[in-house]
């Protein structure tokens, strides 16, 4: 590879002439080379692809169609790429752009573009060869699990050769370019840094206004899908697919006709105590009635980053280690509320967490819902409190931009209350994550005091940081350091909710008040490929010695049911599509009984003895499970099991295709509450009238035997 000899003078005056049509932009010049090797390798892979998938291609003109729609893909793809180009460039000297240095620069970048443009063309030849897609959520989902998937293609393919090729075929790529004269010709343009500048101004401009004006949704809709996916463009597709953090249920897992899918789960939801609204299987809603009058009280939902239930010390029968010198604060009111010791969380992440506490759906495949377009004014938790007069916040000790908390929960009615809305003097103690836990009870005994004095009832959703990367928290809380790591950070975290409950117990609020604590999810379960149901086992607890009577809640049950098992306490009628049900309701019977559990592409439907689990392409694991210590079996010695298993796949893709079919299909929307039945008996039942709770938890200390 030789760089071409560099003119006797750069100065636009001794410059050769060029055609009036050519771009004087250094830049500009760049993006037209970039999109120029962006489109001729796209056009390979996409023949390339063709051959490989031309048994399944409809050969008629629409393929005609996947090229044309193809060649705008590329070219957007060409003009995304070239952002780092604009990037680098920006901030190298002009004097040396226009040297050899400058020509050396854009070689070797011209270079690694080849290179990476083709290593994509190779990773999207194996891609299409496992799943017959272009790029999607799942080649997004395994930049999470990293490791397995490098060891994966380590096993798998001859990596060496791959990358000595890849290499090869770039230098000669790049030979070809510098042959033709391209670097010379970029070097020509203009290198002062103020048009870079502008330039770069202009192209950021362009690729915001593309973002937003063009779409994947744009490809035609051909009969042949094959024919579809052809046309798209893989780093396109992969922006996209980040984007909407979605994976298509209907198209990448097994599925049954939307309204057997719709019926079934229309029946799994309806519990003897809870009638349908009515007999349209698409409409999942259904009544949930009590008698009396119920209860307004104020409710804090407290979820705590990362609080496995290895951690407390109620869960030592369960195989885990004892640690109760971590939780003693949370051993203490486990014993004084209801504790459920039989509860998984629905994922591995964060929003996964706020997802199953808000909307109380089963986790459909890709990314949490909160992090999706078209999430707002969904059907949450907070409709319910709203609906009866409360004030909603959510109050996160981070960045609420963070994991698209902000747009989430603003768009759903919430006041969003964050480290960014604090002044300095509210925060004592912060790290890169966020301020401490006491800071973050601190904001939300703030926020309970000024409700109070407006005489408002309040629901807080407090959520807490400390107990995450890098772990510090302020000196002389508790007899560990920083330095001690994760298990330090636990016992600060239930120091700062002892003293939480502590000062709430001064306050004239706290007789009407409840406290719901529960994990977000648990520590060190991301990064697993396959399910690990031992890394979902999380704790709750619903406290106030005040208002509720202490009951252990044992039943198998998910991170969707505490809301709604909530509700049951307050003895509240309503009307809900929730997923999640009332655990100590009389309906909630052992047949009753399972958990959802996922991690982005697997997901899965858990009882106390079978595990059945959704896969792409369409694949499912089928086994008998052992709860404590997550052993799934294939094989059956139990014959009432093994004929068990089919009916328990099939409640699986009911629960799943159907949550996936509502939200795409815009159903998970808010709705008005039938007849003005949304909170019937309205402000009776009144402050520190706690007749109902024990007598529910009698009733459900009575069905447990």
């Amino acid at each position: 590879m030789t760089i071409p000899p560099a003119p006797a003078s750069t100065s636009a005056e001794q410059q050769p002439s060029e055609p009036t049509y050519a771009p004087r932009s250094y830049l500009w010049r760049g993006v037209i080379i970039v999109v120029a090797m962006q489109l001729s390798l796209a056009l390979l892979t996409r023949v390339a692809l063709l051959f490989q998938g031309r048994h399944e291609m409809a050969w008629n003109p629409s393929l005609l169609g996947s090229f044309g729609a193809g060649l705008w893909f590329d070219i957007l793809a060409g003009l995304y790429a070239s952002a780092p180009l604009w990037l680098l460039t920006l901030l190298v000297p002009g004097r040396l752009l226009r040297g050899p240095v400058g020509r050396w620069w854009v070689t070797l970048l011209l270079f690694l573009y080849s290179v990476v443009f083709l290593f994509i063309g190779i990773a999207e030849w194996f891609f299409w060869d496992e799943f017959s897609v272009r790029f999607n959520f799942i080649a997004v989902d395994y930049l999470v699990y990293t490791q397995e998937v490098i060891d994966n293609i380590q096993q798998s393919y001859p990596m060496p050769a791959i990358l000595g090729g890849l290499a090869l075929a770039g230098l000669l790529i790049t030979s070809l370019v510098v042959r033709l004269g391209a670097p010379a010709w970029i070097c020509k343009g203009d290198t002062r840094w103020l048009p870079r500048l502008g330039h770069t101004l202009g192209g950021a401009a362009l690729l915001i206004g593309i973002s937003y004006v063009c779409s994947q949704s744009q490809l035609p809709r051909f009969r042949n899908e094959f024919n579809r996916e052809l046309g798209k463009n893989g780093i396109y597709a992969f922006c996209a697919s980040f984007w909407e953090s979605e994976i298509d249920y209907e198209r990448f897992y097994m599925k049954r006709d939307t309204e057997v899918a719709m019926t079934r789960a229309k029946s799994l939801l309806t519990l003897q105590d809870t009638p349908p609204l009515n007999d349209d299987p698409q409409d999942l809603r259904r009544v949930i009635h009590h008698d009396g009058p119920e209860h307004p009280w104020n409710v804090v939902l407290v979820s705590v980053e990362s609080l496995s239930a290895e951690f407390m010390s109620h869960f030592q029968e369960s195989g885990f280690k004892l640690r109760s010198w971590l939780t003693p604060n949370l051993d203490r009111i486990a014993d004084e509320g209801i504790l459920f010791t039989n509860l998984y969380a629905t994922g591995t992440r964060t929003v996964r967490g706020l997802e199953a506490l808000t909307l109380c759906v089963p986790p459909t495949p890709g990314q949490s819902i909160v992090w999706r377009p078209n999430n707002d004014k969904l059907a949450t938790t907070a409709s319910l409190f709203r609906a009866r007069g409360y004030d909603t916040s959510y109050i996160y000790g981070g960045d609420a931009m963070f994991d698209n908390m902000n747009t989430f929960f603003a768009g759903n009615g919430y006041r969003v209350i964050d480290r960014m809305a604090k002044s300095k003097k509210d925060i004592t103690f912060q790290n890169a994550w966020g301020v401490c836990d006491e800071d973050l009870f601190h904001w939300a005994t703030k926020e309970a005091d000024a409700n109070h004095a407006a005489g408002k009832p309040f629901f807080m959703h407090v959520m807490t940081v400390s107990n995450h990367r890098p772990f510090t928290f302020p000196e002389g809380r508790i007899d560990m350091t920083y330095k001690q790591g994760r298990p330090a950070a636990v016992k600060y975290t239930d120091y700062a909710i002892g003293d939480f409950l502590k000062q709430a117990q001064t306050k004239p609020w706290f007789k009407n008040t409840v406290f719901v604590v529960v994990a977000d999810h648990c520590h060190g379960s991301a990064g697993k490929v396959e399910l690990d149901v031992t890394k979902y086992h999380i704790p709750c607890i619903i406290w106030n010695p005040e208002l509720i009577k202490p009951h252990v809640i044992t039943d198998l049950c998910s991170q969707v049911d505490v809301m709604p098992t909530l509700f049951g306490l307050l003895n509240w009628s309503y009307t809900t599509s929730f997923y999640g049900q009332d655990v100590l309701s009389a309906g909630y019977g052992k047949e009753q009984q399972r958990a959802f559990v996922s991690n982005y592409q697997k997901i899965a439907v858990i009882t106390d003895k079978t595990l059945a689990l959704l896969k792409p392409k369409q694949e499912i694991t089928l086994g008998t499970l052992k709860l404590k210590t997550g052993a799934v079996s294939r094989d059956s010695a139990d014959p009432s099991l093994a004929s068990g298993l089919a009916e328990r796949l099939e409640d699986t893709i009911a629960y799943y295709q159907s949550a996936s079919w509502r939200f795409r299909n815009g159903k998970m929307k808010e709705q008005p509450q039938p007849g003005g039945a949304a909170h019937e008996g309205g402000s009776e039942g009144g402050s520190g009238t706690p007749a109902h709770a024990p007598a529910k938890v009698a009733a459900a200390q009575k069905k447990a035997g």
